[in-house]
């Protein structure tokens, strides 16, 4: 095999530097191995490959003729420097990888920083002393936009963040604090210090505030509501029992009044009378009536009732059209000295009726003048969704829309 010395220039060159680039990358894999505290067993190889390198290098290139010194391996095989450089080639390109796999599967400071700087929430942890010994890049920026300086000591925190429960930082973000002791070789004066985004919740709590307000409001005009609506309720059936009290006590009067001037069916009469007494001294009036009562009513009063059509039985709309024909019964009598009333009800659809009531008594001199009978009568009609008029010519009348349902209009 061709000596080293035989070859060309330019391979007495490329050679040296060859191996003085091999020497160099396992120097440095040496020394990383030794920094990152590997046995002995694993930094051999490298140790092993380095010296034998610069043993070839000084080897050939430490030789001065004009000094009569001469490199010792000059005349040795090309061979043994092509060898030693495949050797360290292929021990580097598998020994790296290596290492860097190594690196990032054992722990290590730095594989620690890495690894809480990855984290979505900031942390740091003190000494004893208050000196910051780990912090994510998180939390240093965290700190940095509320104080405009860089973190240094665990009093950053007490003079900067732990002030309120949460922080709002300018983006908009909102960010919770939270620091707590740690206790190391029982030690307990080491602290920890933790940073969670908690926008979302944030924002859902002032929501949820915002929303209690609301129903704290709506409660309130609900409970206004409701102690109004206890007070309608009784002005209603107060209303509605007055309105009856009048009806009855205005025909009883025109019982008595027909019994003077008139003896005829006395007993008859005087059995109407007693009832409608007997309803105004029970504990509840029945306030509600049918036109099949009405009509006997106005029999015992002296007058025949006309009715044309009708309502569905039970409804809201007959027990209304009762109450106006009952007041018209005793109108007729009372004021106009008729003896008969025409009642004329049409179904506009299937839900809206309207109900004409006259009577043949005497034309009124004007426009009707609603006293507590008919003014009753028309809050009652209009409370359940209808309408009421009065006309004086040429005769009086009654006209009344219903629906069929109470607030159907």
């Amino acid at each position: 095999m061709t000596a080293f010395s035989a070859l060309p220039e330019l391979w007495q060159t490329l050679i040296p530097l060859l191996i003085m680039l091999e020497a160099v990358l396992e120097l440095g894999l040496f020394l990383y191995q030794v920094i990152c505290r590997r046995t002995v067993f694993r930094c051999l190889p490298c140790a092993i490959i380095s010296v034998i390198l610069v043993v070839l290098l000084f080897s050939v290139t430490q030789g001065d003729p004009n000094n009569g010194k001469d490199a010792f391996l000059l005349g040795a095989p090309w061979g043994i420097f092509a060898a030693a450089i495949l050797l360290g080639a292929v021990h580097f390109s598998a020994a790296l990888p290596r290492e860097y796999r190594r690196s990032k599967n054992e722990l290590s400071a730095f594989s620690i920083k890495e690894a809480i700087d990855k984290l979505p929430m900031g942390i740091c942890f003190s000494d004893p002393l208050g000196r910051i010994i780990l912090c994510n890049d998180l939390m240093r920026n965290l700190v940095f936009l509320l104080s405009d300086r860089s973190l240094q000591i665990i009093n950053d925190f007490d003079s900067t963040l732990i002030k309120e429960d949460y922080s709002v930082f300018p983006d908009g973000t909102v960010w919770q604090f939270r620091t707590q002791a740690v206790s190391v070789n029982g030690n307990d004066r080491w602290r920890q210090i933790t940073a969670q985004n908690v926008t979302e919740l944030y924002h859902g709590y002032i929501r949820q505030n915002e929303i209690n307000e609301e129903l704290r409001e709506v409660n309130g005009r609900l409970r206004e509501m409701y102690e109004r609506m206890a007070d309608d309720i009784k002005e209603k059936e107060n209303l509605e029992l007055k309105v009856y009290i009048h009806d009855t006590i205005g025909r009883s009067l025109l019982t008595i009044r027909d019994i003077i001037e008139n003896g005829a069916d006395a007993d008859g009469k005087l059995e109407a009378l007693r009832e409608a007494v007997s309803v105004l001294s029970s504990d509840r009036a029945r306030l509600n009536c049918t036109m099949d009562e009405v009509r006997e009513t106005a029999e015992k009063l002296g007058v025949k009732l006309h009715a044309e059509g009708g309502l569905p039985s039970g409804s809201t709309a007959e027990a209304l059209t009762a109450a106006a024909v009952a007041e018209c019964v005793t109108n007729c009598v009372r004021h106009a000295g008729g003896n008969e009333v025409y009642v004329r009800i049409a179904a506009r659809n299937s839900a809206v009726y309207d109900i004409t009531i006259t009577n043949n008594g005497k034309k009124p001199e004007g426009p009707i003048i609603e006293g507590s009978g008919l003014s009753g009568l028309r809050r009652r009609i209009e409370a359940a969704g209808g309408e009421m008029h009065t006309a004086f010519s040429p005769r009086f009348a009654l006209l009344i829309t219903l629906p069929e349902k109470e607030n159907e209009l």
